[in-house]
């Protein structure tokens, strides 16, 4: 495979915010099967994209490359090729460089709102799905590197049968925004609480009446109230903003302080001059 290729298949694994370690020959001593430059790309469960050679020596480069990947540790290893009774008998030295999977953020919704949201959480490393049932909304051209899913609605059906597009899963970030708000936002919140028994992060647009009416809903339906507690609703943080832009920064900065277990208070209340 050359170079181009792989660096073709590194930013495809990066768009979908998939894990994996980037194994470069950076010394060549000797005879070795290939030279300084020559690359691999070793997902996690230690399959292969490209070459360092093939052999013992790749098979044991796989190896150092997954366990680099579970400590998220750059590393240089260097082999001994007659060690590896391999015939050619120099030496080779390897650089690992594990890339860490993104954070997935799914966004129900691709109205107003996504619009801002989407790019904004791609420039903090989420790797941001968009669902919208107008697949005019759905267009790169309005999600650059985000992959969307059309829907044919919002009604449990319709929800259950995208189940095996979406995948969802207890590590998701997801933002409610749909356009019908007054029906469909509640019908997703079913959907995803249904789904899953954890989560990273549940938010959902609306005013404070709407969202009681919703949780009540939710209540009668069995969901327990513990679970619901844990739903931002209404989404973001209380920034002040009402724009589109304005709104999205505020779901932003409440994804970040989940994220990070932060307590949401200025910095300068924690170190500024006076409370040294």
């Amino acid at each position: 495979m050359e170079l181009n290729e792989i660096y073709n298949e590194i930013s495809r694994l990066k768009s979908e915010g998939a894990a994996f370690t980037l194994v470069t020959v950076i010394e060549s001593e000797g005879s070795t099967p290939r030279k300084i430059g020559s690359k691999m790309v070793v997902r996690p469960d230690g399959s292969i994209i490209g070459t360092i050679g093939g052999g013992p020596l790749e098979h044991e480069a796989a190896k150092k490359a997954v366990e680099a990947l579970k400590k998220n540790e750059c590393q240089r290893i260097r082999f001994d090729l007659a060690e590896l009774l391999l015939s050619c008998g120099g030496s080779v030295e390897i650089f690992l460089e594990p890339h860490m999977s993104s954070a997935r953020a799914i966004i129900f919704g691709g109205g107003h709102i996504a619009h801002k949201l989407a790019p904004l959480l791609r420039t903090l490393d989420f790797f941001v799905t968009v669902v919208d049932d107008r697949p005019e909304y759905l267009g790169q051209d309005r999600f650059p590197n985000c992959k969307t899913v059309e829907i044919s609605g919002y009604e449990p059906a319709d929800l259950s049968g995208s189940a095996d597009l979406l995948k969802l899963s207890p590590a998701d970030y997801m933002i409610i925004v749909t356009r019908g708000h007054e029906y469909s936002d509640g019908k997703v919140l079913n959907f995803i609480l249904e789904s899953l028994e954890e989560f990273a992060y549940i938010g959902m647009i609306g005013s404070r009446s709407k969202v009681a009416a919703c949780m009540k809903e939710l209540l009668e339906k069995g969901h327990p109230e513990s679970k619901l507690k844990r739903v931002f609703a209404p989404i973001g943080l209380d920034l002040g903003g009402e724009t589109p832009a304005e709104i999205a920064v505020s779901i932003a900065a409440e994804i970040l302080n989940v994220k990070y277990a932060s307590d949401g208070k200025h910095v300068s209340n924690k170190k500024g001059f006076f409370n040294n």
